[in-house]
């Protein structure tokens, strides 16, 4: 008499695990997506800035590494949302430490107006920050199909596919936070 997990020989027969469609999906997801996350990782390896040590509240701290992340992961429009926020936060710090409080109550553009017009951040700095701020707002806040920094008028403009053209954003948000983050302000 042949036992219920023993073939004819008497070797145990091992079960088959059953692999549901969602974790078939996901192993051929993570097995496509391998190398594009890897080349992402490789570029945050190499302009991460040299030993970066973060202090500060929970979002702060947890932000920083939800933008490292999603760039990886190729979630581009998050890591361009989150990437701004971030920077965000460090001009507000940065003014603070000068007693400009008021001056950050009114948002990211005003700061920037107000850096600019006295001079407290380097001007290139500004211009890439104001990039950013740009290229967040058509997926934060409404914006009219004339928005010249849509991502339908920048792959126009640019001859690219909007994954390419959100990767490319992404790509420049991360140096400039990291050149941010590298260099005082």
């Amino acid at each position: 008499m042949v036992e219920g997990n023993k073939d004819l020989f008497g070797k145990t027969i091992k079960k088959k695990k059953k692999v549901s469609k969602l974790e078939k999906y996901l192993t051929e997801y993570d097995k496509s997506t391998f190398s594009d996350r890897l080349s992402r990782l490789a570029f945050i390896n190499k302009i991460y800035p040299k030993g970066l040590m973060l202090a500060g509240d929970m979002e702060f701290v947890f932000t920083f590494g939800e933008i490292k992340g999603c760039f990886i992961n190729g979630h581009f429009i998050a890591t361009i949302v989150l990437t701004q926020s971030f920077i965000e936060k460090i001009f507000i710090e940065h003014f603070n430490s000068k007693n400009l409080t008021k001056e950050t109550n009114n948002g990211l553009d005003r700061m920037i107006k107000y850096a600019r017009k006295n001079a407290i951040i380097h001007s290139i700095i500004l211009d890439k920050v104001d990039g950013l701020r740009q290229k967040r707002n058509p997926f934060v806040h409404s914006k009219d199909w004339s928005y010249p920094y849509s991502l339908s008028h920048r792959i126009i403009k640019n001859k690219t596919q909007p994954y390419e053209q959100l990767e490319k954003d992404a790509k420049e948000a991360i140096q400039v936070l990291f050149f941010i983050m590298n260099n005082k302000l």
